[in-house]
């Protein structure tokens, strides 16, 4: 099965759920044989590279925007990307000049149903039974 691959590029505007995150790896663009080149120790020239597999396809990242993500989830000391969806917005710009912005959407519990015949309905006629003053403030 070939492997798909995403630009954050294509997800701008989008959103993308996180899978399964992998480690790093050095990669480096070489235009002359149009192939990336990759190394698992440091080579001059290389960029540090985090592979992470979405729903989108495998998709990878720069420190910066893993930093990005990972604090999006910050919550009590843990961070855990897997398994979250994240918004991707732009600067608008391209090229260099191109910054991602990253939001995670919140988790929506489904309302149960059932739970509402629980609630209490107010009647104003109890209304009547509360004095103002009793309330601290």
């Amino acid at each position: 099965m070939e492997k798909k691959f995403t630009k954050l590029s294509e997800l701008v505007g989008k959103q993308f759920t996180v899978q399964k995150a992998w480690g790093y790896q050095w990669k480096m663009w070489d235009n002359n044989s149009k192939r990336m080149l990759i190394s698992d120790t440091y080579e001059q020239g290389y960029r540090k590279i985090y592979s992470i597999d979405t729903d989108k396809g495998k998709l990878d990242l720069g420190s910066g925007q893993l930093s990005s993500l990972l604090e999006a989830v910050y919550k009590n000391g843990t961070a855990d990307i897997n398994n979250r969806t994240f918004g991707v917005k732009s600067n608008g710009k391209t090229g260099m000049d191109i910054r991602y912005y990253f939001s995670v959407t919140v988790k929506q519990e489904p309302e149960d149903r059932n739970d509402l015949d629980a609630v209490k309905e107010f009647s104003f006629d109890e209304a009547d039974d509360i004095n103002l003053n009793d309330i601290p403030f």
